[in-house]
């Protein structure tokens, strides 16, 4: 069983995306005690000759500067790889994007030479659109604009292949996931749960690190307790969505 974690800034503001940068170092090196494989994509989709240890993969939306600030550091340090998906056309603003709400919280984005600096250091760049729009809100026409033209700017800027994709918002269809499959070798979502034999690469499960505020509190993560306490999260949150439909 694996798992993929998702996290937006690493900041003390206390907002709902926000994580500390203390319970960031504590997740990382928490995982890591327990004997869990960090890994990056590509490995942990791999199913021959993989190990029997517990694996992971560390990824982060958006692209927020305070990513470069406190987990470039310490996952270099670590050796430890990790995934960011960057909204392309807000690289070097902030996430006030048209679908945004009034009231989220307002954080610096990264510039390119941030994320070259990332990518340098081994963390590897997916796309997250142009826009940040819902994919399930878009006509075909602009579906394809944002998937073709955020994955084209990436490689521009990058010199490299860009092979990874979240939705924004978690959101998305039928329509949307044959979308993206030509485009992007993977896509991630918002579904809470771990990874499983079977799944399929371009609609892929996150449990978001949210959920584990406190981490030395829920030590092991990969344990009965934690996990039996995140299926009856993600339950409670599968209701909320419903009712709010």
């Amino acid at each position: 069983m694996d798992l993929i974690l998702p996290c937006h800034p690493l900041d003390t503001s206390g907002s709902v995306i926000s994580y500390g940068p203390d319970e960031f170092r504590q997740l990382v090196e928490g995982l890591l005690e327990e004997g869990v494989a960090l890994v990056g994509m590509d490995e942990l989709l791999q199913g021959e000759g993989r190990s029997d240890r517990p694996r992971a993969l560390l990824t982060f939306d958006d692209g927020f500067t305070s990513v470069h600030e406190h987990a470039l550091p310490l996952l270099t340090d670590l050796g430890v790889p990790a995934l960011l998906y960057v909204v392309t056309g807000w690289v070097g603003r902030t996430n006030r994007w048209p679908t945004q709400g009034a009231d989220a919280p307002e954080f610096d984005l990264m510039g390119w030479s941030q994320l070259r600096e990332l990518q340098a250091a081994g963390i590897e760049l997916g796309s997250h659109s142009v826009e940040h729009s819902p994919l399930t809100d878009l006509t075909d026409e602009d579906l394809e604009r944002e998937l073709a033209n955020s994955k084209e700017r990436l490689e521009d800027e990058l010199q490299q292949e860009v092979r990874h994709f979240s939705y924004p918002y978690g959101t998305y269809a039928a329509s949307s996931i044959d979308a993206v499959r030509k485009h992007y070798h993977t896509a991630t979502t918002t579904d809470m749960r771990w990874l499983v034999a079977g799944d399929d690469p371009l609609v892929l499960p996150r449990v978001d690190a949210y959920y584990l505020r406190e981490p030395r509190g829920w030590a092991p993560i990969f344990g009965t307790r934690t996990r039996a306490y995140l299926k009856v999260r993600a339950a409670l949150r599968n209701v909320a969505e419903h009712l709010r439909r």
